[in-house]
């Protein structure tokens, strides 16, 4: 098996993983198994009913972003917490016989949420999502490829600079005389009559 062929059924292994240990908690939010009481973090600040719709919907949207892999990373996080602290508060405040099988069966179900994405390197991440994922163009070289050196066009005009140095060196280089007017004379040194 070639190891693109690996990875592509490692990644579908993991997806159906992910798949069954969300739909345990679609099917409790949906009240179809029996197990964590989901209202008991909200029932302080609501009604019973209106408590156990809220952490309902809550979980189940949860869940499904989680078994869809959107943003994996947040929806396995929140879904961790909203059961762990579900389940703390339901086993751990007023502890009964029994009570912990309970909560230990809702802390592996909690690791195994966070286990799902806690092993994905970054690329893996980004393939994990099921809805975004796109396919990849990959194009490939037909022959080897020489780099060469890339070389700007030449501009249609010349500088200005260059002008202007062309005709400094075609005029008379030689130095001029100044010009000595009519009135004086050739000596220019006031103080040789002195």
């Amino acid at each position: 098996m070639t190891a693109r062929r690996k990875a592509r059924s490692d990644q579908i292994a993991r997806n159906l993983i992910r798949i069954v240990i969300g739909s345990y908690f679609a099917a409790l939010s949906l009240d179809l198994t029996t197990g964590l009481d989901k209202a008991i973090l909200f029932a302080p600040f609501l009604d019973a009913k209106t408590a156990d719709l809220v952490a309902s919907t809550l979980i189940l949207c949860l869940s499904l972003s989680f078994m869809l892999g959107y943003h994996l990373r947040l929806s396995a996080l929140s879904l961790a917490l909203l059961i762990f602290a579900s389940s703390f508060a339901q086993n751990m405040i007023h502890v009964e016989p029994g009570a912990v099988s309970d909560f230990w069966r809702d802390l592996t179900l909690t690791c195994a949420v966070l286990l799902s994405y806690l092993t994905l390197s970054p690329r893996e991440l980004r393939r994990a999502s099921m809805i975004a994922n796109r396919a990849r163009l990959r194009v490939v070289a037909q022959r080897p490829v020489a780099p060469r050196r890339a070389i700007a066009p030449l501009p249609l005009t010349r500088p200005v600079q260059v002008d202007i140095r062309r005709a400094l060196m075609t005029t008379e280089t030689t130095p001029r005389k100044p010009r000595i007017s009519e009135d004086e004379s050739e000596n220019l040194n006031i103080f040789v009559n002195i």
